[in-house]
C-alpha cells in the first residue's frame, strides 16, 4: 500500500471573529493508504463531518493542509477540481442528491463531467448499476419513481461510476432497516474488493465499524482520540464509553465478565471472536 490521502495539522473554525466562533476541528493529522477501509467514529458534534468535507475541497481549512497523492489540493484551482474527482463524497441520505431526468443520466453525471468518452461513460454506468443491483430496465426511468432503497442505490452507483481514488461515505446506512444496512454494506464491500479503492466511512455506530473497518479513527471534541486496528481500539472500550460512544454488545458482555472476576481479554468486537474466546476459557486454556 502507499499513501493516497494526508491531513496535516488541520483546523477549522466556523464564524471566526464573531461571538459565534467555534473550532470544529482542532489540529488533526492522519493519513490513509491506498486500499484501506477506515471507519471514522465520533458522537454528534465530534467534528467528523466537518473533517471529511475538507477532503475534496468543499471546506477550506482555517489552517493546515490536505494532500492527495502528495499534492496540496488548494495549491491551484486545477488541483482543487482534480480533488473533487479523486475523492468521492457521499452524504447522509444520498438519494436527496439525485436530480437528473433518468437513472442513466444521474449515474452518468459525474463521469460526463470528467470528460470521459461516451463508451467509457456507458461502461461505468451499466457496470456500477449492476454492482448495486439495479437492472438495465430501470435506467430509462426517472429516479423519483423508484423506491427509497432503489434511490440510494442510484446515488451510490453515481459515486462508484466516478471511480474515485478515495471514497468517503457519511453515515451510509442512515435511515435503513437491518436488511437495507446489510445490502448497502455488501455493495460497498463488493466495490472495494473490485477496485481496491480507499474507503473511509463515517458512523456513530461501533457495531458497523466492528463489522466493516480494517482501521478505526475515533474523534472527540475536534481531536483524534484513537487511531488503530479494531483490536487496539476496542481494547480501550471503557475510554470509548467515557467519550459518549457505544460499543458492540458483545464487547459490553466481556467488560461485564471482567468486572465479575472472569479472566477474559475485553478486546472482543464480533460474535465469532467471543465464541472462540469462551470456548478457549471453557477448555481450560487460561485467559481468553
Amino acid at each position: 500500500m502507499n499513501e493516497v490521502l494526508r491531513v496535516e495539522h488541520l483546523s477549522h473554525i466556523y464564524s471566526k471573529g464573531t461571538p459565534f466562533e467555534k473550532k470544529a476541528v482542532d489540529d488533526v493529522s492522519f493519513s490513509a493508504q491506498r486500499g484501506e477501509f477506515i471507519g471514522l467514529i465520533g458522537h454528534t458534534g465530534s467534528g467528523k463531518s466537518t473533517l471529511i468535507q475538507h477532503f475534496n475541497g468543499l471546506l477550506k481549512p482555517s489552517s493546515g493542509r490536505i494532500l492527495i497523492n502528495g499534492e496540496d489540493i488548494f495549491q491551484s484551482k486545477e488541483m482543487t477540481r482534480a480533488a473533487r474527482f479523486a475523492v468521492g463524497l457521499v452524504f447522509q441520505y444520498p438519494e436527496y442528491q439525485l436530480f437528473e431526468e433518468t437513472v442513466y443520466a444521474d449515474v452518468a453525471f459525474g463521469p460526463k463531467n470528467m470528460g470521459l468518452s461516451k463508451e467509457e461513460i456507458d461502461r461505468r454506468v451499466r457496470e456500477n448499476c449492476r454492482i448495486v443491483g439495479l437492472p438495465d430496465s430501470v435506467l430509462d426511468k426517472s429516479p423519483f419513481e423508484l423506491s427509497g432503497g432503489q434511490k440510494r442505490r442510484v446515488a451510490l452507483a453515481g459515486i462508484f461510476a466516478m471511480e474515485p481514488e478515495v471514497m468517503v461515505l457519511d453515515e451510509p446506512m442512515a435511515g435503513l432497516d437491518p436488511a437495507g444496512c446489510a445490502e448497502v454494506f455488501r455493495y460497498i464491500k463488493d466495490y472495494h474488493e473490485k477496485h481496491g479503492t480507499t474507503i473511509l466511512f463515517v458512523t456513530h455506530s461501533m457495531e458497523y465499524a466492528a463489522q466493516m473497518a480494517q482501521r478505526i479513527v475515533v474523534m472527540d471534541s475536534g481531536h483524534i482520540l484513537m487511531d488503530g486496528t479494531p483490536e487496539e481500539v476496542f481494547a480501550r472500550a471503557d475510554e470509548l464509553m467515557e467519550a459518549g460512544l457505544d460499543v458492540p454488545q458483545v464487547t459490553r458482555v466481556f467488560l461485564e465478565l471482567k468486572k465479575r472476576g472472569v479472566d477474559v481479554d475485553t478486546a472482543v468486537y464480533t460474535v465469532e471472536q467471543a465464541a472462540a474466546k469462551l470456548r478457549a476459557l471453557k477448555g481450560g486454556e487460561g485467559k481468553c
